[in-house]
């Protein structure tokens, strides 16, 4: 008897092909996100904020206890949102459809006001938000619901102006 000396070959079929295509994706994406740049993060800076709430339909005389110099806080969450430099009243309003004019036409709520609130306070700036009182989130249009001494409403984010 003799030995048989045949030649190697290689034989592959449709699954190992499909089992080494995906390991070398897998090795390759790996290798990839090793050898990617990492992003750099700008470091928060904390400096001064004044931003304006409007409190919406409160009842009448209500704007008359918001005072200068108030410590405001969230009333869901009791984060700190500053102090009060300054408050306005105006009449509350709505849109309502005039018939005859058939239109959207602005008209006053009776009993009820608005209150723009401007409020100063500390607040960590970063590229995706400005947080004041520890970690509340501000963003304008969004609701906000507040508690003074005395008060309390829930209104919007009117406004915003980063201080330097």
């Amino acid at each position: 008897m003799e030995p048989k000396n045949t030649k190697f070959r290689f034989h592959l079929n449709l699954f190992d092909g499909i089992v080494i295509l995906a390991a070398l994706l897998v090795a390759a994406f790996l290798l990839w996100n090793r050898l990617k740049p990492t992003a750099t993060v700008a470091a928060p800076t904390a400096s001064k904020v004044q931003y304006t709430i409007c409190l919406k339909k409160v009842l009448e005389g209500t704007g008359e206890l918001v005072k200068a110099g108030d410590a405001l806080e969230d009333t869901v969450k009791n984060y700190e949102l500053g102090q009060v430099v300054s408050a306005q009243t105006v009449p509350a309003t709505k849109s309502v459809v005039d018939e005859g004019a058939q239109a959207y036409v602005t008209s006053e709520i009776p009993g009820y006001e608005d209150i723009l609130i401007q409020v100063e306070s500390s607040a960590t700036i970063t590229d995706e938000k400005v947080a004041v009182g520890g970690g509340y989130a501000l963003r304008v249009g969004e609701a906000i619901y507040v508690r003074g001494p005395g008060y309390m409403g829930s209104g919007e984010v009117y406004a915003i102006e980063r201080g330097q």
